[in-house]
């Protein structure tokens, strides 16, 4: 905690701290406070972060967040924001946040904004998905299946589109995929997730911006084809989830990716 931190602020965080990291189930289950999801333009290009990597932190940290709390606040539980916004008179704050999935080393890339009231104080906040938004206040988990019915699981449709060493710019070859993409797809389906990948070249910070920045291209070229930004679901896995592994740690080709897979209604 920041040495600025007065006793009365320090007795506050740690209090809020003992009661998000040790919930009861109900408290778990029905947060006071939900934030908006936001469409993907109101967040600035990752490319002009100043720390692009994010930072990581235990999904629970940021369900401490409420309206009405100081930047300082703020300040004590995510650290500075991401972008070139200071502490004083900036009305707008944005962050890079990873969480881990659960499943190994995986994680997903979430982007979180704060907007301040004319007092400075916390007025509301919005994730960049609803995937991101759930993370932190998990809805309660469905009731297992009868195990004597068997349950019948709709394969959604997905699509690969690859991009060239080190780009993020959309090929020809996968724009006319998207566009048949989208034509054959069932129209009751609206939402869209779209992860990017990368291969093993290159450090683990640039690969987590690189994978965000083809996610970002492949989402910009679908709002061109009439996609809302707000059926998008958008975030990066760096190069921790390969499609495949090759002999000796090369570089594969078929790992520079962008997975777009549609969301049934209830996702």
């Amino acid at each position: 905690m920041p040495a600025w931190a007065s006793r009365s602020e320090r007795r506050r965080y740690l209090a809020l701290l003992a009661l998000v990291l040790c919930p009861s189930p109900a408290a778990a289950a029905e947060p006071d406070f939900l934030p908006d999801i936001a469409p993907l333009s109101d967040f600035p290009d990752p490319g002009r972060a100043t720390r692009r990597e994010g930072v990581f932190l235990l999904p629970q940290t940021p369900r401490l967040l409420t309206p009405g709390m100081t930047k300082r606040q703020v300040y004590a539980l995510l650290g500075v924001p991401h972008f070139h916004e200071g502490l004083i008179g900036e009305r707008r704050w944005n962050y890079i946040l990873d969480f881990y999935t659960g499943s190994g080393t995986e994680y997903r890339i979430c982007r979180l904004q704060l907007h301040w009231d004319r007092r400075m104080r916390l007025e509301k906040m919005a994730w960049s998905d609803k995937a991101c938004r759930d993370m932190v206040y998990a809805p309660p988990q469905p009731l297992a299946s009868d195990p004597q019915r068997p349950v019948t699981v709709r394969k959604l449709p997905t699509l690969t589109v690859y991009f060239d060493f080190d780009k993020a710019d959309v090929r020809e070859d996968a724009h006319r995929e998207l566009t048949a993409f989208l034509q054959g797809s069932e129209r009751s389906i609206q939402k869209l997730s779209v992860t990017g990948f990368t291969d093993s070249a290159g450090p683990d910070a640039y690969n987590d911006r690189l994978s965000l920045m083809r996610a970002d291209a492949v989402a910009r070229d679908l709002v061109a084809m009439g996609v809302p930004l707000s059926n998008l679901q958008v975030s990066g896995a760096g190069e921790r989830t390969p499609a495949h592994r090759s002999e000796g740690g090369a570089a594969d080709p078929l790992n520079r990716r962008v997975l777009v897979r549609m969301m049934s209604n209830d996702e």
